[in-house]
């Protein structure tokens, strides 16, 4: 198969393809691309007014389709064939030089500021990243995309990357295999039935599949096929945007950019994205390709040729490369920048991306290998992405073996609960027999909630051994002693089994008929409105009271924001302490944990509970330690640690002695400190 000469270079997720002709390319698309790396990056900066902003991807993949789709139909129109390796080269040449630089770069990062317990796992996630699948892994793994940035994955964001290319190692081929035997019949409407019939089969894929297990719907190939398509589509019919009317055409502009409004500010990570709600973005984005076709034509064709926009599409494929990384290593410093450190921290993104755009991602593609053959670029290309990955397998063997973050690591089990299996997993509709303490006491209390009541089982055993209780545990992860339903966080939606095991467990405690339950649940239920919240619990104290229980409920413990564990156990691998390290603002900052406490205060004291808050002895200060002595508080970002947790014991006594002491009501409506 022959080149063909005059092809425009083909362009990855926020990359730049340079073209004269208006039908390959024009101006308007290095606008759309800025606007969707500055929703992107600001996204990932935590900027308020962009938490949707990770719809920026989807505009990216529909201007992708785009531009190669329109590539690969004309050259099947002028050659009636595509030349793969060409193809290739053009691929390798504009993306993989940048991309290997920055997991190079990460390389470095991972062995200089992740402790030695961390790095084998990142240092996998880099070999399947240079190989382009990033996104095969990540969906392997127990990954949030929509998580924190202090536990991320620098090299998250190269799933993106991943899709692209392994969209574009097949398609070149289902084009071709389509357009057999066609003679010298215009390719164009078969290649228009393959993009629609495998559209239509991705997107009720995505949709189905978002349902079911949202994770794989974000992070797999097939079902981001419909999106490429969407924006091949345009490039097949580019009667599209001529048969538009200037006003008609001013009004799809118009649109476009509302509803990218739209989805940036009500779109968040409590949505099982993509699914249908990704038809928004992606149908945004045709409309933006529709205006960027007339290019003066409309002002918003005007906005997208704007010089300051295109400037950050010329950079945006190295923006996108450098931001990720740039944000997480400053997480690994601290886990709360400030307004003045995020806005340093996009400018550093913004300008590591104009340099890089500059020295990495201009010169291979205007100076070197400009005679090399297509197959030999190609190859050189395969031969970088293992070199790369054999580089971190290598490393992988060579991981330091020292001691010293073990002490602090060892904080991240719970001894007790995870021996006795006592916190039952999220397909568990029941609970085994968990007691502890004095088994034939006549004084039975219940510990009944989520991990976040698990936390509290070591202290109370101690009480329980002290005082002679048989100590009952009824917890299940991720399903609060509240009742209310909840959505389960990895397919955010409704979590069946949590309602079950409530279920279940309620009868048991008909059975028990405990003198004492002490709930406990976690805070970070933000799918449950306050409203809702407070009936629920409200519901739960009634019940167990008309079973003769006295009831108490424990405020949740702070959400740090960081693994602790893990923090202290890189702080011994760096060999010192940066000031403020592994401290979080007190929660106090955080208004809607304070409105939480505030709902549950109430429904516990008009119900004559008691409710136990226990953030003085956690917290007094502005910056919270997560130290107590060289005992780490949390085992991760917001469960306490078990051997802080029993120094707390004393405390909890305090509180809940009383409420077994016949005829002592008083003590029962009152907020305990």
């Amino acid at each position: 198969m022959t080149a063909t000469a005059a092809l425009a270079p083909s362009a990855g997720v926020g990359g730049h393809a340079a073209a004269p002709a208006r039908h390959a390319y024009n101006l308007g698309l290095q606008g759309m691309r800025g606007i969707a790396i500055l929703l992107v990056l600001l996204n990932h900066a935590h900027v308020p007014g962009f938490q949707g902003g990770f719809i920026g991807v989807d505009v990216f993949f529909v201007i992708s389709g785009y531009l190669i789709g329109g590539l690969l139909l004309r050259e099947l129109q002028t050659t009636g064939r595509i030349d793969l390796w060409a193809f290739y080269a053009r691929r390798v040449r504009r993306l993989l030089p940048a991309a290997v630089l920055l997991i190079l770069v990460v390389l470095l990062g991972i062995r200089f500021l992740y402790a030695p317990h961390e790095q084998d796992e990142l240092l996998s996630s880099a070999r399947a990243s240079a190989l382009y699948a990033a996104n095969l892994w990540f969906a392997s793994r127990p990954t949030d995309y929509f998580g924190g940035h202090t536990e991320a994955n620098p090299l998250l964001h190269l799933w993106s990357l991943a899709v692209e290319e392994q969209f574009y190692l097949f398609w070149p081929l289902l084009m071709l295999a389509v357009c057999r035997g066609a003679g010298g019949a215009d390719p164009r409407r078969r290649v228009t039935a393959l993009i629609v019939g495998a559209g239509v089969v991705s997107l009720a894929a995505c949709i189905v599949v978002s349902l079911v297990h949202f994770k794989y719907a974000f992070f797999l190939t097939p079902m981001r096929v419909w999106e490429f398509g969407a924006g091949m589509l345009v490039a097949m019919r580019p009667g599209w945007s001529r048969a538009l009317s200037p006003r008609a055409l001013q009004g799809v502009g118009v649109f476009a950019l509302a509803a990218l409004a739209v989805a940036n500010l009500r779109f968040d990570g409590s949505l099982q994205f993509p699914g249908f709600w990704a038809v928004i973005p992606v149908a945004a984005a045709v409309g933006l390709l529709l205006a960027a076709e007339r290019g003066q034509a409309s002002w918003v064709g005007r906005l997208l040729e704007a010089r300051p926009l295109r400037w950050v599409g010329d950079c945006s494929y190295s923006v996108y490369l450098w931001h990720w990384p740039v944000l997480i290593a400053a997480a690994v410093w601290t886990s709360t920048p400030g307004p003045l450190l995020t806005a340093s921290l996009v400018v550093l993104s913004v300008l590591l991306g104009w340099l890089s755009y500059l020295g990495v991602e201009q010169v291979f593609m205007r100076r070197l290998w400009q005679g090399a053959s297509p197959v030999r670029v190609a190859l050189v290309g395969l031969g970088a992405c293992v070199a790369v990955a054999g580089a971190a397998q290598w490393m992988r063997g060579h991981i330091h073996k020292g001691s010293e973050g073990t002490p602090y690591l060892q904080a991240s089990k719970w001894q007790l609960v995870d021996s006795s299996g006592c916190l039952v997993l999220f397909d568990a509709v029941d609970q085994p027999s968990c007691e502890f303490g004095d088994t034939a006491s006549a004084t039975t209390v219940v510990l009944f909630g989520d991990s976040h009541a698990a936390q509290w089982l070591a202290p109370l055993e101690t009480l329980a051994k002290a005082q002679g209780w048989r100590l009952v545990a009824l917890t299940k992860a991720v399903c609060p002693s509240v009742d209310t339903h909840v959505d389960f966080y990895v397919t955010r939606s409704r979590f069946v089994q949590c309602e079950q095991w409530r279920a279940r467990m309620f009868e048991r405690l008909e059975q028990l008929r405990p003198q004492m339950v002490v709930m406990a649940s976690s805070a970070g239920y933000r799918d449950v409105e306050l409203p809702r919240w407070e009936a629920g619990l409200a519901s739960t104290v009634k019940r167990l009271q008309g079973m003769g229980s006295k009831v108490a409920y424990i405020r949740d413990t702070p959400h740090t924001g960081l693994d602790v564990p893990t923090c202290w156990a890189r702080v011994a691998w760096w060999g010192w302490v940066p000031p403020g390290a592994c401290t979080y603002p007190t929660a106090a900052h955080d208004e809607r944990l304070a409105s939480l406490a505030e709902a549950e205060a109430r429904a516990a004291a008009s119900l004559g509970a008691v409710y136990i808050d226990l953030s003085d002895a956690i917290c007094t200060t502005e910056r919270c330690p997560t130290r107590h002595g060289d005992t780490p508080m949390f085992r991760d970002r917001t469960h306490l640690s078990e051997p802080f947790a029993r120094t707390l014991a004393p405390q909890l006594a305090e509180r809940l002695l009383p409420l077994l002491v016949s005829g002592a009501p008083a003590a029962a409506s009152a907020v305990a400190r």
